[in-house]
């Protein structure tokens, strides 16, 4: 879902909260996407270094700690409860995989690392983890470990890979490493100790192979 002018219910009431916590003002928390909304939204993704467009998408409300539209109201404390997949089992979409790898932006790297499904806030990801993690809060398994990751995918050439939102990027090596792309020739990932997990340019990076994840829609 993209919020932008216009818009408006919980899903903007939403994203004013987050906005307002990271120090931009939207206006009004009133759940309607206006021209105050808009220059927050603007500000906030040239800030972090996103495409400045004024349309809250998958990559600003990752970034802003959404891990999916239609999160609870904040606490009475000023604190906001941690978003849980729906019944548990998440939605099976590619946006909410998206949200829930973008939502981990500035998390450590530690090769190895496990993160449970029930854990909506993990310490550290390595490269295979975030993405196993992303797609079961997003209610689909996918295997650990970089390698299997790609065996499971719906294969795809890595040119259409880094057009489509949500697909795998694997390149071979020593060690192996797979990243999520963003559709726009960036990639969300967990690359390596000395990035932890960002958004990075997903060009000139020597892709050997990608694929879609099966499950999602």
């Amino acid at each position: 879902m993209n919020l932008r002018i216009g818009s408006s219910g919980q899903n903007v009431l939403s994203l004013q909260q987050k906005l307002l916590d990271a120090g931009f003002s939207p206006g009004p928390l009133d759940g309607d996407f206006g021209s105050q909304t808009q220059r927050a939204v603007r500000a906030f993704q040239q800030a972090r270094g996103l495409k400045v467009d004024g349309i809250a998408g998958p990559a600003t409300a990752g970034a802003l700690g959404l891990s999916g539209f239609d999160a609870p109201p904040p606490r009475v404390d000023g604190t906001s409860p941690p978003v849980q997949p729906p019944n548990g089992r998440g939605t099976g979409t590619t946006q909410e995989f998206l949200w829930n790898a973008l939502g981990q932006q500035g998390k450590s790297y530690v090769f190895g690392a496990e993160a449970s499904p029930n854990d909506p806030n993990p310490r550290a990801f390595d490269c295979s983890e975030l993405v196993e993690w992303a797609a079961r809060r997003a209610g689909v398994t996918v295997p650990d470990g970089s390698i299997n990751q790609i065996n499971a995918a719906r294969p795809m050439s890595v040119e259409e890979a880094l057009r489509t939102p949500g697909a795998l990027l694997f390149r071979s090596g020593s060690p192996n490493h797979i990243a999520i792309s963003l559709g726009d020739g960036r990639t969300i990932e967990a690359r390596g100790r000395r990035f932890g997990v960002g958004i990075f340019s997903a060009e000139g990076r020597g892709w050997t192979r990608a694929g879609t994840i099966p499950g999602l829609s």
